[in-house]
This record gives C-alpha cells, structure tokens and sequence, in this order.
C-alpha cells in the first residue's frame, strides 16, 4: 500500500471519528463531516483492495450515502404519519446545506415521501445566516450553524411561520439553553421532531414528549460498499436509530453513548 493511500485512509477514519464524537457532544456539523469522511474511507478502501478509484466509483459511493440520507427522513415520515396523522408541520431546514434549485436535498425529500398526504406542511422556514466576508478566492463562506443559531435565532425564524402543531427540523436546535427546563420562546406549546443535528443532549425533552421522535445515527452504524439495502427497514436499521418518548429508556440502555445523561 502506498503512503498516499494510507494518508487517505487515515484521513477518512479520522474525519468520521470526530465528526460523530462531536455530533454526540451536540456538533450539528457532526453528521455531515462523519458522512463525507465516510465516503472518503470507503473510496480509499476501494483503492487499496486494488481497484481503480474511477470518477464512475466515486459517483457510486457519494449516490449511496445519498440513498441512505433518503432512507434517514422516509422512516421518520412513515412514523410521523402512522401517528400524528392530520397535524400541521412547519419544516425548519439548515440554510448552510444547499442543493440544486431543481433538486431537492435528500434528506427533505425523503422527509415528504414518508409523510405522504398524512400530515401537511404548511410552511418551509430556515434561520437567517449571518454575512461571512469573502475569502482570498473571493468566495463567502459559511460559517457552521452551531456557532449563531441560538434561541434569540430560532425565535426569529418560528415568528415567520403560520400556526403550526409540529415543527420538523433537519438542522437540530439550539445548544444554547438549558433542556431541563422545558422547549425555549416560541417553541412552548409545540411538538417538535428532530430530523438532522445532535440528538446527544436531548434526553429530557424526549423523555417529557416535548420531542415526540428523533432520528440519528447508531453509535455502532454500519459503513459499507454494498449497495443499500431496498428494504426499507433493513436499510435504516443499517446506520440509524428513531427514537421516541414510548422507547427512549430501552434505546438508551442499548446504546450507551447516544446520549448525555445515558437516559
């Protein structure tokens, strides 16, 4: 194996240990860097098993783990809509993930085919990024929503959205504020679903209901060059774990490390 395929290698796995060690500790750019430093292991594994990293095998890894962000949000939906069927949903979305103006990002899509007609959205919301000034190369860059999304933001953006029963996030919350203490500002009376972002510190609003279902990823998930699984299930079961009010002391007795308090 050469040097430059071990760098690779050591890269990936480093990447993917720290962006889940910081998406446990409530890191909302955890999950992308884990998913992207995964890509780059499993190519990188590809070519050291001595076949030919083409741009043909790099399109293959990156539509999978795409797949399988589709996989993440349609098993939520599906949840969403076997049990709170008739409620209205805001959607909150992270505006420092962009997608193609023609194409929607998986993990929304996704979102809506589980949802079907059962619940409606009645409105798609993002908080406000602040201005980063533009680089050497001229380009802006945005800076990770976890060091300005706080409750004063949040707050901001729910003051957008029209009467709503449950808000639909893909970007987490802020981790400004206490959690013990009950849902922040505008939030209070609400339900909330968490379908991106840091689940690690969200034992308590879980346990009282006031989060009704989170997804994220399995401490133990699976990382692999087979293609994704087309049951549906068997797929989610691969790399993610729901969690809801009813079995949240089971799936933190499975797994130790997703969240703080280990309740």
């Amino acid at each position: 194996m050469s040097p430059i395929q071990i760098a690779v290698m050591v890269i990936g796995a480093v990447g993917v240990f720290v962006g889940w060690s910081q998406s446990k500790k409530g890191a909302a750019w955890g999950q992308p860097v884990t998913i992207v430093c995964a890509i780059i292991a499993i190519c990188a594994a590809l070519w050291s098993s001595m076949r030919t990293v083409t741009g043909a095998d790099m399109k293959d890894a990156q539509k999978r783990e795409l797949e399988y962000q589709k996989v993440q949000t349609k098993k939520l939906g599906q949840f969403l809509a076997e049990k709170y069927a008739g409620k209205k949903v805001v959607l909150m979305k992270d505006p420092t993930i962009g997608s193609a103006p023609a194409q929607e990002l998986p993990i929304i899509a996704g979102l809506k085919e589980g949802l079907g007609t059962a619940l409606t959205i009645v409105a798609e919301i993002a908080p406000d990024a602040p201005k980063v000034p533009a680089g050497e190369d001229g380009e802006e860059m945005m800076e990770p929503i976890e060091t300005w999304f706080d409750v004063k933001k949040l707050n901001e953006t729910l003051a957008k959205a029209p009467d709503y029963d449950i808000l639909i996030t893909t970007c987490g919350l802020p981790e400004q504020w206490n959690y013990n203490k009950g849902l922040p500002g505008n939030l209070k009376g609400k339900q909330v679903v968490i379908a991106g972002g840091s689940i690690y510190n969200l034992g308590a609003p879980i346990l009282k209901g006031e989060i009704i279902a989170a997804v994220t990823y399995k401490p133990n998930a699976e990382y692999d060059e087979k293609p994704v699984p087309s049951n549906l299930d068997e797929a989610f079961n691969k790399r993610y774990v729901l969690v809801t009010p009813e079995d949240i002391k089971q799936k933190a007795s499975e797994y130790k490390d997703l969240f703080a308090t280990g309740k």
